[in-house]
């Protein structure tokens, strides 16, 4: 029972709590693009708790070894991205010949290897709230760390692209506003409010 209410209470921290795009504008740029093409959304998201939860794991065998035990942030980041590297190279050798034998097309294939790229180097900005507790996270916790941070990506996008939407509906936006500045200021919003769940600010 401790196991599986240990499990949610990191889930909820990665993927409410310090939801890290919302919170800390980490990884926006690409929520913002992924929220314009809607259909990717889902797909975007898997691929980032895939990559997040692989790396996860192994880091939290890795950064156990006495050699890194005790190691500073920056250490720990670094291990993560050397890690997070190899298993991006190992999954696009896996893909490459899975996608062989699948109907796709040339383009398609190149299309989701390109995803697949873009959301391993997402994962690595979302990464902080495992390296900031990885003294204490157990196998369990590294799961839900890993899974958290895609629902947290998930989450920013869909918010983002609700907003979108309703931004383009509403004829009482001033034409000066309209678009990029509208949507710049209804994320800021969107980032108050996640913020305000910590009480307070979420690196002072």
């Amino acid at each position: 029972m401790k196991l599986i209410a240990a499990f949610f209470a990191a889930f909820v921290y990665v993927s409410l709590t310090q939801n890290l795009v919302l919170t800390g504008g980490y990884g926006a740029s690409e929520a913002i693009r992924s929220a314009a093409r809607p259909k990717q959304i889902m797909l975007f998201s898997i691929m980032i708790a895939y990559f997040s939860t692989v790396t996860s794991l192994i880091c939290r065998v890795v950064l156990f070894i006495p050699a890194f035990k005790n190691s500073n942030e920056i250490v720990s980041l670094a291990v993560y991205a050397a890690v997070l590297t190899l298993v991006y190279f190992v999954s696009v050798i896996i893909l490459k010949v899975l996608l062989k034998t699948s109907d796709w097309s040339d383009l398609e294939q190149e299309k989701f290897l390109r995803q697949t790229a873009v959301a391993s180097f997402n994962t690595i900005v979302l990464a902080i709230p495992f390296i900031t507790e990885k003294a204490t996270y157990g196998v369990h916790e590294a799961i839900a760390q890993g899974l958290g941070a895609g629902v947290a990506f998930l989450i920013a996008t869909v918010l983002i692209h609700i907003g979108m939407r309703r931004l383009e509906d509403n004829t009482e936006i001033p034409m000066s506003f309209k678009g990029t500045p509208a949507l710049f200021m209804y994320i800021a919003i969107l980032c108050l409010a996640f913020t305000g769940i910590l009480g307070k600010s979420l690196f002072f």
